[in-house]
């Protein structure tokens, strides 16, 4: 029988498990990045935006190894929903599904910054591609959740300001039905195409909506599975559904 290494807040303890891989993830750094970063956020928003947060309660009732699920239009999303917690809360640090770092080069500064070690210290472990396998593209994150530890994901890959939900992804549809665990849709408006005119202006509107939880089964209930459909194409149609749900909470 191995060991997983469970963590909870600032510490790590382990706990028996069949799985064949252990691997320990550090809580140290995201925990205090992103404390660290909730309170200035959080003034900032409420200073020079009007900042709402919906729905927090629909994450907050929940136990550790929750999947968020949220459109991305901004380089602050990450940040922004790990400041909605609570400061105390139990689900801080969240883990985040990010891009390989080769995706990242588009200039000096996202190839500094993203998709390393800065990335990994923030609590960003990626997802690898060209693996035609899902299991093996987010074992990172498959490994976190089951650990107690939430995964936030956008399932639209990268920023994407228009609302086409056929443009997603299916690594959240597999990632909900591999842990059965429950999916948190979160749509963030109001902070695209964000200057720092915009923000002094203080005219922004910030609203930061949590839907209901999701099971697996209320994401894939509605795809029309057909014999020769493939687990990818399954996936890809079960994340469009998710992206329809998240776009409907505006």
């Amino acid at each position: 029988m191995l060991f997983h290494e469970k963590v909870a807040g600032l510490f790590t303890f382990r706990i028996k498990t069949s799985d064949a891989h252990v691997r320990r993830y550090p809580v140290i750094m995201p925990s205090f990045f992103q404390h660290l970063s909730w309170g200035p956020l959080r003034t900032a928003m409420r200073l020079f935006c009007s900042f709402e947060i919906k729905g927090i309660e629909n994450v907050i009732g929940l136990k550790g190894g929750v999947i968020i699920a949220s459109n991305h239009i901004s380089e602050l999303d990450p940040l922004l929903i790990s400041a909605c917690l609570p400061f105390f809360s139990k689900h801080l640090p969240l883990f985040y599904v990010s891009r390989e770092k080769s995706f990242y080069k588009k200039s000096w500064r996202s190839f500094l910054l993203y998709g390393g070690t800065f990335f990994r210290m923030m609590g960003a472990y990626p997802a690898y591609t060209g693996l035609n396998d899902y299991r093996q593209a987010l074992r990172h994150h498959i490994e976190l959740i089951h650990q107690g530890k939430d995964a936030v994901i956008f399932p639209m890959g990268k920023k994407y300001l228009q609302r086409e939900p056929s443009k997603a992804k299916g690594g959240v549809a597999f990632l909900a039905r591999e842990t059965q665990s429950p999916v948190v849709p979160v749509l963030i408006q109001g902070i695209e195409n964000f200057s720092f005119a915009a923000f002094l202006s203080r005219k922004r509107k910030l609203t930061i909506t949590f839907g209901k939880p999701l099971s697996s089964k209320d994401i894939f209930e509605t795809v029309e599975r057909a014999v020769a459909d493939s687990e990818r194409n399954d996936c890809e149609k079960a994340a469009s559904v998710l992206m329809e749900k998240i776009f409907q909470l505006a």
